[in-house]
């Protein structure tokens, strides 16, 4: 599943081939994917010049002379920039036509992903990217208070709490294991229990591992594999995501379902 260190890594690698390239044809063969009325999607992209691709969170952000694609690739969403007719299978589910002869498929074998197109005044003050929290990445000012007095409010368990979106943005199943363990917190701890100084050390493992990600192109494992031609290295540097063994302490690596989602951590290391 393609989390933030993906999601910039195909961001950096696009941009090394479409900037400045005008979508010439928009062709939709499974109109859930869009978000709003499919016909007016391809009116207000059709004949637009990309200009620039930004991220917020797990969003890419095509940006346009005119307007934005927003796009989220869930679960397991992928572009692909090949030669026009190059790419045909039953699960691409959207086609730009570039000027070049090139084109840029959205695939998505579950369909879970998502394009929208927003205008510029409508990008950050409608749903969704005004529902999101501060980025991680993007925003190196968040503050430890104002996040404690949010995760204090909730009897939940932090790594629940870290993968809501609306609280911080950015982090997904693989990294919050990651960011609890180099912080020696326990997934299933209440939020309520949670100290300024944990908060600190979220964020402080939050911002060095998904840096790190970044630099080595992100994680591929299990469903989340390139489109582009790019496979990450981050799956070396795991501590505790998929292991079985504490690198500190030796002990056995607890695995627990936690919000229905798979959690690794050492009982002797986090509390």
């Amino acid at each position: 599943m393609p989390e933030l260190p993906e999601v910039e890594t195909v961001r950096n690698t696009l941009k090394k081939s479409i900037l400045g390239l005008t979508i010439t044809g928009v062709n939709i063969f499974y109109e859930n994917i869009i978000v709003g009325c499919a016909d007016d999607f391809i009116k207000n992209t059709i004949n637009k010049t990309i200009k620039d691709i930004l991220r917020y969170g797990k969003f890419l952000i095509f940006v346009l002379n005119d307007g934005n694609i927003l796009c989220h690739l869930r679960m397991e969403g992928k572009l692909f920039y090949e030669p026009k007719g190059k790419i045909e299978n039953k699960h691409i589910h959207v086609v730009f036509d570039l000027s070049n002869g090139y084109t840029l498929s959205f695939q998505d074998v579950r369909k879970f992903g998502r394009m929208i197109y927003k205008d510029n005044n409508d990008l950050y003050t409608t749903t969704p990217l005004k529902d999101l929290g501060e980025d991680l990445i993007l925003n190196e000012n968040i503050k430890a208070e104002e996040i404690l007095k949010i995760l204090n409010r909730k009897n939940i368990p932090i790594k629940t709490a870290l993968l809501d979106q609306s609280i911080l943005c950015g982090l997904g199943n693989i990294y919050v294991d990651e960011v609890l363990y180099q912080s020696h917190i326990l997934p299933n701890r209440s939020c309520k229990t949670i100290t300024l100084m944990d908060v600190s050390n979220i964020l402080l493992a939050s911002r060095q591992i998904l840096s790190k990600a970044i630099e080595q192109k992100g994680t591929t494992i299990r469903s989340y594999t390139s489109s582009l031609g790019v496979i990450g290295g981050y799956q070396n540097y795991l501590q505790v995501h998929t292991k079985t063994v504490c690198p500190i302490c030796n002990n056995k690596i607890n695995k627990m379902k936690i919000g229905g989602r798979t959690s690794y951590f050492c009982n002797h290391c986090q509390r």
